[in-house]
């Protein structure tokens, strides 16, 4: 869900250290990401900021399928005409305002880059004993240069900004998305971890193995994300929400519907007798239930 622009007003403010006394109810904030979605009790969600799974065209083994597996635009994927994919090259963006976020050091000493009210970057002053990268804060002056003070769920603490369209700049498993004021300040966050799709071996009960992609690189894997409500054969994707577990939402001409995830051998078979093994989602390489 996108909060109303007067509550992300006072995200920003929270964020960005205002003269307020203190931070912003966290009834009237709930959780939220950078973006301003509704992560359900703190889960990360990279591969769709909808909330939805990622939609795969319903790909079948035959030449007369639909292969999704090709280079999409929208991940900035170029193809020759001789069909090389030359991947996709970090181009960080330039943050609009009087200093740079992402240089710590840039506002000299007592001060850090962030986000003001309006979105435009502007040194503002920090604690003398500003907090690291997780800790908890109370404002975006409670945090060393290069964090901002927001809450996903858990409580407000300091997370580390990124330039829209960089690659590799949070490091690890942390990946660069959300936006924040200005559209080039984005939040390190860690992506789904991977799994085993047909296993459904997610750590977290509220978590479901299902397709997931990169939101860095757009490279497709099966993750761990919160798990949907939408039961097998219900519409799925955008607003009609994200499939319960075991389940993958898959597009078969106009409409979008979860489908059961199923392995020949040695891996959950299809419950509805209608339908056999047949399915596979080329972008993933994942197998699933359809009718013939």
């Amino acid at each position: 869900m996108r909060l109303p622009s007067s509550l992300l007003f006072a995200v920003l403010l929270a964020a960005c250290g205002s003269t307020d006394s203190g931070p912003p109810p966290r009834s009237d904030l709930g959780p939220i990401d950078a973006s301003g979605n509704d992560l359900g009790g703190g889960g990360s969600d990279l591969g769709s900021l909808d909330g939805a799974s990622p939609v795969e065209d319903g790909a079948v083994p035959t030449d007369a399928g639909v292969d999704d597996g090709a280079a999409r635009t929208d991940a900035g994927a170029v193809v020759s005409d001789a069909g090389a994919d030359l991947g996709i090259v970090s181009m960080p963006c330039t943050a609009t305002g009087a200093c740079d976020p992402f240089v710590v050091g840039s506002c000299g000493a007592g001060f850090s880059c962030r986000p003001n009210a309006t979105g435009m970057t502007e040194c503002l002053a920090i604690a003398a004993d500003a907090k690291e990268e997780g800790a908890v804060c109370t404002t975006g002056g409670d945090c060393q240069p290069g964090l901002l003070c927001l809450d996903f769920g858990s409580g407000l603490t300091c997370n580390r900004m990124c330039p829209r369209g960089s690659i590799g700049f949070c490091g690890g498993e942390d990946r660069c998305f959300g936006t924040i004021g200005d559209t080039c300040v984005q939040v390190c966050r860690p992506r789904p971890e991977p799994c085993n799709i047909y296993v459904q071996d997610c750590p977290r009960a509220a978590d479901a193995c299902s397709l997931a992609t990169d939101p860095e690189t757009r490279t497709p894997y099966t993750g761990c994300r919160l798990a949907g409500s939408v039961a097998q054969g219900g519409a799925c994707g955008g607003t009609d929400g994200a499939c319960a577990e075991g389940l993958i939402c898959i597009r078969e001409g106009a409409a979008s519907t979860c489908k059961q995830v199923c392995a020949d051998a040695g891996g959950p078979m299809c419950t509805f007798a209608s339908e056999s093994c047949t399915g596979f989602a080329r972008t993933w390489a994942v197998s699933y239930c359809r009718a013939p």
